[in-house]
């Protein structure tokens, strides 16, 4: 294994160019004789309601770096902090029990009763949900509750060290603040042994006791650091305490975190003033929105996209992708429209660039940036050989028909592309069953109308003469002398189908999709009709004739 702190790495090393790369070299870099052998990187967020797609850009950065440092010999140790000891200052929009809610507010999220009587608590609830849409992604931090520290006395000496350095710590803080700190301030926060709230007073008089007195309802006691409690650091003390604490080299954050005088600036000066340590190296992230929404994704707001939102239409190599392709500093936009066809083209375009073998041309450079990204991107860690196969999987725009001429039946979809030579082994028929899942839970929730389609269940007569008639006679007559053929066997009888009428295939096709699916337009005519077979076309097509 790479010594850490040899930032050469290895010669492969040298050559990828991913951002996450150069985070990675970043933070090998800034590693001197006395730092630590294994590499710790870090993430966390406060589970105060639904965790939606937008702090996944936090985790999946985190991911990716850790990715590029284990690529360049690292010994790496991913963590996930989940800062359930926070105080529970919203209830949500949309929630159950917002009465019982209402009533937990100013309590640690850890103690909140979980509203769906699912979980230990409202924090384990929306806890578990991301942690389990992470698994599909290959994501597996060691998850780290901050509330189960606090109280087992973990942070003891950190928060010592806090009190000892107050006035230095008030400082730093006052530098970025309207308003002064008080002279009195000290840096801690917690929580009422008897009422669970936050409305407390704390003195310190020094050594390992603290000392407090509840607004609420007036409960005193004495706290022993040492051996834990409901006392914790206020965030912007809490952060650089824990940098210190599990020597972190890696850790982004938002927007939020990231301006000047930030909890990110701050941070910094108190983790070197007060622990004598070194803040980690940093990557910024913007904001990621859902398109036709205005602004940020909030939980407190409700009606959040989370990621299992996302794992229904997008498959988990392709929603790591989606992120790997951005630079963090990057907005960008998660669809859930028509655009999503043309994401899964250009997935698919970009995948077979970056197994493309090389001819040392200026497209190279192009198949490079492809393929790390897709190295970066795939659920369990691989390497791309140039020249490589490229999985195999249908266009999402074909699956999109014929899912649906199929009412949604995968083994029928998937069974329906073998026929047509497309998917050969077991491999294939996986991809394309995961491909078909995910377009069936686009089409039923998220398709615009004009891409939904359902085929008739039994036949409509309609009054066709004149020319219309013509041609749809024609049309029943290919399909029954075509009764297992291919769209490339149906294509030169569709070209004929108007000759000598005064119609064109644009102007008859209205009348082949409302006696097919009840519509005036569709799919592609001779993609249908061949989905569909000539057994269940034509009963729908020739009643019109009689």
């Amino acid at each position: 294994m790479m010594d850490p702190k040899d930032h050469t790495a290895t010669e492969r090393g040298k050559d990828l160019s991913h951002w996450a790369d150069h985070a990675a070299r970043r933070a090998l870099g800034s590693i001197d004789d006395s730092g630590p052998s294994e590499i710790t990187v870090a993430a966390g967020i406060t589970p105060s309601g639904v965790i939606h797609v937008g702090n996944f850009r936090e985790v999946i950065t985190v991911d990716l770096v850790a990715r590029a440092l284990r690529d360049q010999g690292a010994d790496v140790r991913f963590i996930y902090s989940w800062d359930d000891f926070d105080v529970f200052r919203k209830v949500p929009v949309g929630l159950p029990a917002p009465k019982m809610l209402e009533q937990n507010l100013r309590r640690s999220v850890a103690d909140v009763p979980d509203p769906y009587d699912e979980h230990e608590s409202y924090a384990v609830h929306f806890i578990s949900q991301f942690e389990g849409s992470l698994v599909p992604l290959g994501i597996a931090p060691e998850f780290i509750r901050q509330s189960e520290r606090y109280r087992a006395g973990v942070y003891a000496a950190g928060i010592r060290k806090a009190l000892e350095s107050r006035e230095a710590i008030r400082q730093i803080l006052n530098r970025h603040r309207t308003h002064p700190l008080p002279e009195d301030w000290l840096p801690l926060a917690g929580f009422c042994d008897a009422c669970g709230q936050d409305e407390v007073d704390f003195c310190w008089p020094g050594d390992w006791k603290v000392e407090y007195r509840c607004r609420n309802c007036e409960h005193e006691a004495s706290v022993d650091l040492r051996e834990g409690g409901n006392i914790k650091l206020p965030w912007r003390v809490d952060w650089p305490m824990r940098w210190a604490h599990e020597q972190v080299i890696f850790e982004p954050g938002g927007k939020d975190h990231s301006s000047a005088g930030g909890s990110y600036d701050t941070g910094r000066e108190i983790v070197s003033a007060v622990y004598h340590g070194k803040a980690p190296e940093y990557v910024a992230y913007d904001f990621v929105r859902i398109k036709g929404r205005g602004g940020k994704i909030s939980s407190s707001q409700g009606d959040v996209v989370t990621v299992q939102d996302c794992l229904d239409v997008y498959e988990p190599e392709m929603l790591r992708w989606i992120f790997a392709s951005q630079r963090p500093g990057s907005e960008f936009q998660i669809s859930f429209d028509a655009d999503v066809i043309k994401l899964y083209e250009d997935y698919d375009r970009a995948r077979r660039l970056a197994h493309e073998a090389e001819d040392g041309s200026k497209a190279d450079k192009k198949r490079r940036i492809a393929r790390r990204t897709f190295e970066l991107a795939s659920v369990s860690p691989c390497r791309i050989e140039p020249g490589s196969p490229a999985p195999v999987v249908p266009p999402f725009r074909a699956i999109s028909v014929v899912v649906q001429a199929y009412d949604g039946d995968l083994e029928r979809t998937v069974s329906h592309f073998e026929t047509l030579g497309e998917v050969h082994d077991e491999t294939q028929r996986m991809l394309c069953r995961e491909r078909a899942a995910c377009c069936w839970r686009w089409v039923q929730n998220f398709a615009p109308d004009e891409f939904r389609y359902r085929i008739r269940k039994e036949a409509v007569v309609r009054t066709v003469e004149g020319d219309h008639r013509i041609v749809l006679q024609r049309l029943v007559e290919a399909l029954k002398s075509l009764p297992d053929g291919s769209e490339a066997d149906l294509v030169p009888h569709m070209k004929q189908l108007c000759e000598g009428t005064e119609l064109t295939l644009k102007t008859f096709c209205p009348l082949a999709y409302d006696l097919l699916v009840e519509r005036d337009h569709g799919p592609k005519l001779t993609t249908l009709l061949t989905t569909m077979g000539s057994e269940r076309a034509l009963p729908l097509l020739e009643p019109s004739l009689e």
